[in-house]
């Protein structure tokens, strides 16, 4: 984990930027018991005063947390990957795939999973933000020119192998990670070029 503390900036922090930090830690750290409101406040560089001038205390945060989970922290990867894009479906796919196995996101999503088998809300917003990736993923599959039916269920297949393959990273891979990307994508959800 990141323990490195930021200097103090001047200017004011936003929820958005508490929430965003905030995932950053639960990434870094495994769990959920990493994230603490010192932790927090010094790795944006504020006092605690700012911190609760957001929030009450730490069950808002993770109230925000939970929310951003659920929606809009999705829906704005996804917006930013599609616009990148073009909205070319197969690019989008590869795109998602990449930023996936590239950023925090991939370990982000493995504390969430794992932090929902104890709470309820958490387990509700993991839910609402697997619906939203199935259903961006179908949407762009079907552009493909895949059916409904067989875009659902590439869809699924894609989630269960970016949601198992952080859990492999203890066995070798035969080849670069950019490689077996490209293999998934090409034959096991037949998206060959």
């Amino acid at each position: 984990m990141n323990t490195s503390v930021t200097k103090p900036s001047n200017r004011r922090k936003s929820i958005q930027d508490f929430v965003t930090e905030a995932f950053e830690i639960l990434a870094e750290g495994g769990t959920a018991d990493a994230l603490t409101i010192d932790g927090l406040c010094s790795r944006l560089g504020v006092s605690k005063g700012s911190f609760y001038w957001h929030f009450k205390g730490r069950g808002p945060l993770i109230d925000a947390l939970v929310d951003a989970w659920s929606g809009n922290f999705h829906v704005a990867i996804h917006r930013a990957i599609k616009a990148q894009t073009a909205g070319n479906g197969r690019t989008v796919i590869e795109e998602i795939s990449h930023y996936w196995l590239s950023s925090n996101m991939s370990r982000l999503d493995q504390v969430m999973r794992h932090w929902a088998q104890h709470d309820e809300g958490v387990y509700k917003a993991v839910c609402r933000a697997d619906e939203l990736l199935l259903n961006f993923l179908k949407s762009n599959i079907e552009t493909l020119a895949y059916s409904e039916e067989e875009a659902h269920r590439r869809a699924r297949l894609m989630m269960a192998i970016g949601i198992a393959e952080p859990l492999l990273t203890h066995l070798p891979k035969a080849g670069a990670d950019d490689k077996e990307l490209q293999w998934i994508l090409d034959r096991v959800l037949g998206l060959k070029k």
